[in-house]
């Protein structure tokens, strides 16, 4: 009674005062709680020990009183209030509609006013714990409303506030107990307001951004909000050296996926005053399984509030941004973060916390290093026209497989093969330490040094070549003839007939043939040479001619056709090898004049007359060309006529013949000069014979008696 007394004279003075005397007004009021306070824990010290004093924060050392969520004044209500009394509320709130999902593992939205959930605080402190956590205001009898320009200003229908609730601190009332407490009891002057600019706040972030928000944007972020993070934002400011890669395989939990998961939940009080500080939250939980490395936590200081401090101790990164580094958290860890603050301004107050982070995953496996080797076989020599054999070996003597191993051979000029010059052939994979072998055939076309070259490659830039040398071997044949290339008729010639192996080779079953013209007539023949007459040839065998040797063979024939003879010799081999020599031969016949001088009378009388006869022959095998016969007479003889094949001109003591043409071979002519004696003595008469063969003429004497009896 006493009380209620107490409390209708501060009603009348604050009517009386007007708005000049409500802080006054407010002050009694809030003694008479104090001692009503009082009055209770006298009465009833259970709900004495609900009471406590707290100390504000560094900025403030005057104690302030815990009402514990009001629950003393709400003893002292129901002791003392009269139904009728209660102070309807000015305006009901209107039902909050069906809340949002909350992000995994944030507490529910709490529900609207009329649901039984506390109303917003009073921004003014008549009512809250010593946290700022809502608290029952005491219930008054209705009276005149008082005005205020900011909680009964005119608005449009309010919006309900949907935010997570707060985690519970120490200090926290119980959340049933709170709610008991605020049951009945008038809205905050700010409740519609803050349901007005509210926006849902279930809704979990994707992934914090790695820059901090802008001050003015963070004013109209969510004040509570839980988020989970799985993927890694590198810090902006990060050092590229405290990134860590690793040359090695880590350790082997950082086998397989690495996905660490971050939940980030922020809570704030419901509200909060001017002057007053207050607590903003942040809690960051490793939901993963695996450990989250480099973990920074960034924020800004709301605007409109004033950092008091920050535990645990944030760097500053200016313009009222905050970073905290969390370093490693393993699964399941939990790290608090909180911003102590002064609000400064009425409003909304709020600002965006994001965290960045790195994850570690490792892998392992074996590097392998395949190796090719290749190997060829051949033999030394290789006879011509015989297939040749490479034995090809290709191994893996490396640690891994080799694969997409290809062989590849280029055909030498030398050598041939039915696919062309260019072969390729697949082997595929080949595992460590495995091998293949590989013949390939060859034919051998030409002789000589053979430098065969044979690659092979693999996947992983894998080759290897090497080379193989060997000589492609074949036996030659020269033959020669050797003998006199000009014969005179009727004289026998003899020639040598040489077979050579210049080769590299030995040749076998040689076949030496030496073939006859028709002017030459084979006489005999050395090393069982065998003639045939049907093919006018004559034939040798030998059994075998080793390389760089050579044989001869002898042969004797007559010519007996005068003019150009050829002799051709033939050699034949094994492996086709065959060579051929052809000679000419110049087969002439000769011209032998032979004459004779004879006088018809001797001994002459002194006057008397005589002739001599000059008789000529070609003994040779060849017409004698050009016969010239001149007479030289002494002075005791004088040719008086001249008679023979040719007409005779008398010259004086000389008589001369015109040429005679031709003299063919055993044929002979006569020259017939008379004289006449003129003076006794032996008178000798001088006679010249010459042809175009001849190349001095041949002079013959004839000796005449001419006597005189006088």
């Amino acid at each position: 009674m006493k009380r209620h007394l107490v409390r209708g004279a501060a009603l009348a003075l604050m009517l009386v005062l007007g708005t000049g005397g409500i802080f006054v007004a407010k002050q009694y009021i809030a003694d008479d709680v104090v001692r009503a306070n009082d009055e209770v824990r006298a009465q009833s010290p259970a709900a004495a020990d609900s009471a406590a004093t707290i100390r504000s924060d560094d900025e403030s050392t005057e104690p302030r009183q815990s009402f514990g969520g009001g629950r003393l004044l709400e003893e002292l209500n129901s002791r003392t209030a009269a139904p009728e009394a209660v102070r309807p509320a000015p305006e009901a709130v209107r039902p909050a509609p069906e809340p949002m999902h909350a992000a995994e593992g944030a507490t529910p939205v709490m529900e609207a006013a009329d649901s039984g959930a506390s109303p917003p605080r009073d921004p003014f402190g008549m009512r809250g714990d010593a946290d700022g956590g809502p608290a029952a205001a005491p219930t008054v009898a209705e009276e005149t409303p008082q005005v205020h320009p900011l909680r009964d200003a005119p608005r449009t229908q309010p919006e309900p506030l949907m935010r997570e609730a707060p985690l519970e601190s120490a200090g926290d009332t119980p959340a049933g107990e709170r709610a008991a407490a605020n049951e009945g009891a008038p809205p905050s002057r700010y409740a519609e307001a803050a349901n007005r600019y509210a926006v849902p706040l279930e809704q979990p972030l994707e992934a914090a951004p790695a820059t901090l928000p802008d001050r003015d944007q963070s004013l109209r972020e969510p004040r509570s909000f839980a988020s989970e993070l799985t993927s890694s934002y590198p810090s902006p400011d990060a050092n590229p050296a405290a990134m860590p890669s690793s040359p090695r395989p880590g350790d082997a939990e950082l086998d397989g996926a690495q996905t660490p998961t971050l939940q980030v939940v922020k809570t704030a009080p419901a509200e909060i005053q001017v002057g007053k500080p207050a607590e903003f939250r942040i809690v960051v939980r490793n939901t993963g399984q695996v450990p989250a490395h480099d973990v920074v936590l960034r924020d800004h200081v709301p605007q409109g509030t004033r950092l008091m401090s920050a535990e645990p101790p944030a760097a500053e990164l200016g313009g009222g941004g905050l970073q905290w580094q969390a370093g490693l958290m393993a699964p399941g860890e939990e790290r608090a973060f909180v911003m102590r603050l002064m609000p400064t301004a009425e409003g909304e107050i709020g600002s965006v916390a994001s965290v960045s982070f790195r994850a570690e995953a490792s892998v392992r496996t074996i590097a392998t290093k395949p190796e090719l080797l290749l190997e060829i076989a051949a033999p030394s020599q290789v006879m011509i026209d015989t297939p040749v054999a490479l034995k090809i070996k290709v191994s893996n003597p490396g640690s891994g497989e080799a694969t997409g191993v290809v062989l590849f051979e280029d055909v030498p000029a030398q050598l041939d093969h039915p696919a062309g010059k260019e072969l390729e052939f697949e082997i595929g994979s080949l595992q460590p330490n495995e091998s293949r072998e590989i013949e390939l055939s060859l034919d051998a076309k030409q002789a000589g040094m053979v430098r065969n070259v044979i690659r092979v490659r693999g996947d992983a830039s894998l080759e290897a070549q090497t080379e193989v040398q060997f000589e492609v071997v074949a036996p030659q044949l020269q033959v020669a003839l050797t003998g006199p290339k000009r014969r005179y008729l009727q004289r026998e010639a003899a020639y040598t007939l040489s077979v050579a192996n210049p080769g590299t080779a030995p040749a076998k079953e040689i076949e030496l043939v030496s073939h006859l013209p028709r002017g030459m007539q084979f006489v005999s023949a050395n090393n069982s040479g065998q003639y045939d007459k049907a093919t006018h040839s004559v034939y040798w065998s030998l059994a075998e001619l080793p390389e760089g040797e050579q044989g001869a063979v002898e042969m004797i024939a007559l010519a007996i056709e005068a003019g150009d003879q050829s002799i051709r010799v033939e050699g034949k081999a094994e492996q086709g090898l065959s060579a051929e020599f052809e000679e000419n031969i110049s087969v002439e016949g000769i011209s032998a004049l032979f004459f004779g001088v004879a006088d018809v009378a001797d001994p002459l009388e002194v006057g008397g007359e005589s002739s001599y006869e000059i008789h000529v022959v070609n003994q040779g095998t060849k017409s004698a060309d050009a016969v010239r016969v001149v007479a030289h007479f002494p002075a005791g003889l004088k040719p008086i006529q001249a008679d023979g094949p040719t007409r005779g001109v008398i010259q004086g003591n000389q008589v001369v013949f015109e040429p005679l043409p031709r003299l063919a071979p055993k044929a002979d002519t006569t020259y017939t000069i008379a004289f006449q004696g003129i003076a006794a003595g032996d008178q000798r008469v001088s006679v010249q014979l010459s042809s175009a063969e001849m190349d001095q003429p041949v002079t013959k004497e004839e000796s005449t008696r001419v006597y005189s009896d006088r």
